[in-house]
C-alpha cells in the first residue's frame, strides 16, 4: 500500500503447482529388459495468479474485470533412447496451456484517429506446443606422442558430435484464433497492424513465425595421461573443450544460416580456468 496516493496492490491467490518427473508407462513389476516406452517421461508445473492494482477505498468493491488473473500449464515429454549401440537419441515435445478470463478486440476509429478496445469476459483456452529431436554419440581416440620417449604416456581425444532437430507451427496463423489484425489510416498512411487478443496479461500468449531449426555441434576434449615417478597415473586435462555450432532455420525466407560459434575452455590449474568465444557473422563477407 502507497500512502502517498492511497493506492493498492494485492495479489490473491497466487499457487505454484510442480509434479516431479515420473514415467506413466514403467511397470510395476519389471521382468526382462526394459521396454522403449517405458523410458518416457513427463512432468508439470502450473501456476495460478490473481493481483489487483487500485484504491484502498475500491479494494473490496471492484468487479471481476479490475482483476488481472490467469493461469500457466506447463507439461514437457521427453525419452532418451540408444540407437544402434552408439547413438543417444533424445526426443522430447512441450506442450503448454494458458487459461485467460478476458479477450480484447482492437480496431481503428478514423473519426477519433486512435485505437479502440473491445474486451469479453469468459473462459479463454489458448495453448502452444513444440517437438524436438537430438541425436548425438562419442568417439574416443588413443594417441602416443612420437615426440615423447615415454611410453607410459598417451592422450585421448573424445569428440562428441551432435546434431538437434526442432519445430514449431506458426500460432498467428488465423486457424489457431490467437491473432488479428486491423487496418491503421493515419495522416493518409495506411498500416495493418497485427495484434494478440492477449497481449498484455499475465502470462504472454503464444509467439509468432514458424520454426524449423536444424542445430550442428561438435566439441572435442583433449586429454593426457601418463605415470609419475612414483608410478601413479595422472590426467591433465589439455584442452577441455573445444566446440563449435551452427544452425539452419528451414522456416527462414532469407539467410536461413545462423552465426558461427566457436568456443574454448582449458583448465589452467585447479584454481583456473581459460575461456573464450567466438562468433562469426555468416553473411557478413560477399565473395
Amino acid at each position: 500500500q502507497t500512502m502517498r496516493d492511497s493506492s493498492i496492490a494485492v495479489t490473491l491467490p497466487d499457487l505454484n503447482i510442480s509434479l516431479s518427473r515420473l514415467f506413466p508407462f514403467k511397470r510395476k513389476k519389471a521382468a526382462g529388459e526394459e521396454r522403449w516406452y517405458e523410458k518416457i517421461s513427463l512432468s508439470y508445473t502450473g501456476r495460478l495468479t490473481n493481483s489487483i492494482r487500485t484504491k484502498d477505498d475500491r479494494l473490496f468493491k471492484a468487479g471481476l474485470s479490475e482483476w488481472e488473473n490467469a493461469m500457466n500449464h506447463n507439461i514437457p515429454i521427453s525419452a532418451t533412447f540408444t540407437l544402434f549401440k552408439y547413438l543417444q537419441v533424445n526426443p522430447s515435445v512441450n506442450y503448454t496451456e494458458r487459461w485467460y478470463t478476458r479477450k480484447v478486440k482492437k480496431d481503428w476509429d478514423d473519426e477519433q484517429g486512435k485505437e479502440v478496445n473491445d474486451t469479453t469476459y469468459g473462459f479463454h483456452r489458448v495453448y502452444d506446443y513444440s517437438a524436438s529431436l537430438g541425436i548425438n554419440t562419442k568417439v574416443y581416440g588413443m594417441y602416443k606422442p612420437l615426440f615423447m620417449k615415454k611410453k607410459e604416456i598417451q592422450i585421448r581425444h573424445v569428440i562428441t558430435p551432435s546434431i538437434s532437430f526442432s519445430a514449431a507451427p506458426d500460432f498467428t496463423s488465423s486457424r489457431f484464433g490467437y491473432y488479428d489484425s486491423y487496418i491503421k489510416d493515419q495522416n493518409g498512411i495506411r498500416d495493418t497492424v497485427q495484434y494478440s487478443y492477449y497481449a498484455g496479461q499475465v502470462f504472454s500468449p503464444p509467439s509468432g513465425g514458424k520454426q524449423g531449426l536444424i542445430s550442428f555441434n561438435i566439441s572435442n576434449n583433449l586429454e593426457m595421461k601418463f605415470k609419475d615417478k612414483n608410478d601413479s597415473i595422472r590426467k591433465v586435462s589439455l584442452i577441455d573443450d573445444l566446440s563449435m555450432g551452427i544452425s539452419y532455420n528451414t522456416a527462414a525466407q532469407v539467410r536461413p544460416w545462423s552465426d558461427l560459434s566457436f568456443n574454448l575452455r582449458l583448465k589452467l590449474s585447479k584454481s583456473y580456468t581459460l575461456s573464450m568465444s567466438s562468433t562469426f557473422a555468416t553473411y557478413a563477407y560477399e565473395f
